[in-house]
């Protein structure tokens, strides 16, 4: 959602290869002496090369056409990701369907008849996504928002509206979106709905209709409004500690509203509600974590089956007819799965597999003989290397929570009885953004490039982190930089305490909220450290909630109430005091800070304001500034660059192999803006590639 730092990642649902998400590879172990400052540390002849981890998926983001005779999926095209059409069982016969030359798409889908398949994707970063439509049989692409500065959502597509779709865009008013109907064929665009009473969302049925619209509340929660001919009617609010794992589902035509829901309950359960009177059916009870995924026959619509993700993955059978099924399922399964689409005939589904030691890969479940058949690695060029061993495992707070946590060990590192290395290694702890987002098991390519390159990785669902109930995450309000923070440092010292690494050998890093926590590291634990990597961090809170853009400006009392309020003397002086900029004079370990110039939600100057602050003081900072990003790197170039710089930092700071800068540099638009010599070869390479 909108108001997250950070997307969830992949902001795509197969998986896109940005360089900071969550994940599972690697290869030998060979650590050794710090190398002398300035010095390039000898590579290791092993080392799986970064542009292998760090470029795109080769297939990702599969989905059955409406008629059930293709697929669309994203693959490269000259070294950007864009979408791609084939036959349903032969996938290496696709054909390009868009030529997007500088970024890849957001997200995309079939129209409901299959002529046309619908693109969201901004220009640079700034996350205003343009749709774009696809004629497949015209063989066109027409940007149909055609504004660079206004932002487009799919509000709804129907079977019965084939030809159309229903959109949000913030033409009239920068903050909110008015409700408009595209004739797909043409791109005339007609206006359903003129949002002055500020709805942040509407939810409509299958003809277009506008059943609800959804105002935010100065308390944090949303409350969604019947708009009846009568005029609007108050309908249901979700309070602020329900909101993140509440969500609509869908609307169908006989008013019946599908929704994940919380309200009642600490976990989202799913249910239904009938629009006119309100009345609600439970159709399943959460187990041991939020509802976030269903399975339902498409013929009938009977519920088969739902997920949840407590630590791994895992289905709960809700109906009996499938129940044998999903057993011989579940035993032919690699690992933890996803049913990400289904032909429409119900006769065969398509997985996203986790598998151990591989990139995930996608498989057909035939339903009738019951066999699972392999189909396409999304990374076929990394299957073929020794993979690191990642354990899910559980971490207990000081206060009593259970965190659910992911390791990641290196390939040769010797290990006990208990599954620990023998001999401590170096750490890496990786922290995801949100911070209402959380990490899981599927493939990442930095879990898998760290432990290539020697390091164990520990990623934790500290408090606050989405999927675990409401409680869990309300815990984590008002807690940044404390609580939250000392989940993350009873992580550290629960690896200390099992031998995985020791207490002068870890570094931190992270994106977004993980970036804030790798500068509340330094700065707030400064002795915990020896380095970190800090990827568009906020360093001054203050300024972080007070300076929200536009179109986040009716989330904004969900970070007053959830991080604190800038806007009053002592809300403010709460938000400074947990912002890293105010302890910048404890930061003694080296950092890496980089920064998309184009970036909505972490805006530059808040790199900017902390990288000055360490450079004026003498302290060991560098800054690695893109002005042709955003606040998640979509350029391979980009990627891979920023990966070659960090794991020279990093081989600085604890003493891992590191692979040659090579031309990792040349593709991408890095602008060191200062501290190149603090990362070892790196003034060289620059000089090499003419930056």
């Amino acid at each position: 959602m909108g108001f997250d730092m950070l997307r969830r990642e992949p902001r795509l649902r197969g998986g896109r290869a940005t360089l900071w998400t969550a994940a599972m590879l690697g290869a030998a172990i060979m650590v050794g002496a710090l190398p002398a400052v300035g010095a390039e540390p000898a590579p290791r002849a092993s080392l799986v090369p970064r542009d292998a981890l760090f470029a795109s998926p080769t297939y990702s983001e599969l989905q059955i056409s409406p008629d059930g005779k293709q697929l669309a999926f994203l693959h490269p095209l000259n070294g950007v990701l864009n979408v791609w059409v084939a036959p349903l069982d032969d996938p290496k016969a696709a054909m390009p369907v868009t030529r997007f030359d500088t970024r890849p798409p957001d997200s995309f889908q079939w129209s409901p008849d299959g002529r046309y398949i619908l693109v969201l994707k901004d220009v640079g970063g700034e996350e205003h996504s343009q749709l774009w439509v696809a004629n497949l049989e015209k063989r066109t692409v027409a940007n149909v928002t055609a504004d660079p500065a206004v932002q487009t959502k799919i509000v709804k597509l129907s079977k019965r509206r084939p030809g159309e779709i229903l959109v949000g865009m913030n033409i009239r008013d920068r903050r909110y979106r008015d409700i408009y109907r595209i004739d797909l064929a043409t791109g005339q665009r007609t206006e359903m709905l003129r949002n002055e009473r500020n709805y942040i969302d509407v939810v409509a049925d299958p003809d277009f209709n506008i059943r609800l619209g959804v105002r935010g509340n100065v308390d944090g929660s949303s409350t969604y409004f019947r708009l009846d001919p009568a005029g609007p009617s108050e309908f249901m609010t979700i309070p602020l500690a329900s909101l993140r794992n509440s969500k609509i589902l869908g609307l169908d035509g006989a008013g019946k509203l599908l929704m994940f829901d919380s309200r009642a309950s600490d976990k989202a359960n799913l249910v239904a509600v009938d629009l006119a009177t309100g009345k609600q059916t439970p159709l399943a009870a959460s187990g041991r974590a939020d509802i976030v995924d269903t399975l339902f026959d498409e013929a009938s619509g009977a519920l088969l089956a739902t997920r949840e993700d407590p630590l791994v993955s895992e289905w709960t059978v809700r109906s009996d007819d499938v129940r044998a099924e999903f057993a011989a399922l579940q035993a032919a399964a690699a690992g933890p799965f996803k049913i990400v689409d289904q032909t429409p005939d119900n006769a065969r589904w398509l997985l996203l597999e986790t598998v151990p030691n591989r990139p995930d890969r996608y498989s057909w479940w035939n339903r009738k003989d019951r066999t699972l058949t392999p189909l396409l690695s999304t990374r076929p060029d990394l299957d073929k290397q020794a993979l690191a061993r990642r354990l899910p495992v559980t971490i207990a707070s000081r206060d009593g929570l259970t965190l659910p946590s992911y390791l990641t060990l290196p390939t040769n590192a010797k290990l006990g009885a208990d599954g620990m290395p023998v001999t401590p290694v170096p750490m890496v702890l990786l922290v995801h953004g949100g911070p209402w987002l959380r990490d899981d098991l599927a493939f990442d390519p930095q879990h898998a490039w760290l432990a290539d390159r020697g390091y164990a990785v520990l990623s934790v669902n500290f408090r606050a982190s989405g999927g675990f109930g409401s409680d869990f995450m309300a815990k984590g309000d008002r807690k940044w930089s404390e609580t939250m923070h000392d989940d993350l440092l009873d992580g550290v010292q629960w690896a200390i305490d099992k031998g995985v690494t020791a207490k002068d050998r870890i570094a931190v890093m992270g994106l977004s909220y993980g970036g804030y926590s790798t500068l509340v590291a330094l700065s707030f634990t400064p002795d915990t450290f020896q380095c970190g990597v800090d990827l568009a961090g906020p360093s001054n809170l203050v300024k972080q909630v007070a300076g929200m853009p536009d179109w986040w400006t009716w989330q904004r009392p969900q970070f007053v109430n959830r991080v604190g309020d800038p806007m009053t003397k002592e809300g403010a002086a709460d938000l400074m005091r947990r912002s890293p900029i105010a302890r910048v004079d404890a930061i003694a370990k080296p950092l890496l800070v980089t920064n998309g110039a184009n970036d909505p939600r972490i805006f530059p100057s808040q790199s900017e304001e902390i990288v000055d602050a360490l450079k004026a003081r003498g302290k060991p900072v560098t800054y690695a500034f893109y002005p042709d990003e955003g606040h998640v790197y979509a350029k391979d170039a980009t990627n891979i660059s920023f990966a070659a710089i960090a794991e020279h930092f990093l081989s600085k700071c604890l003493g891992g192999p590191a692979e040659p800068y090579g031309n990792d540099l040349a593709g991408s638009q890095v602008d060191l803006k200062t501290g190149a010599a603090f990362v070892p070869g790196l003034e060289r390479a620059l000089a090499d590639m003419g930056k």
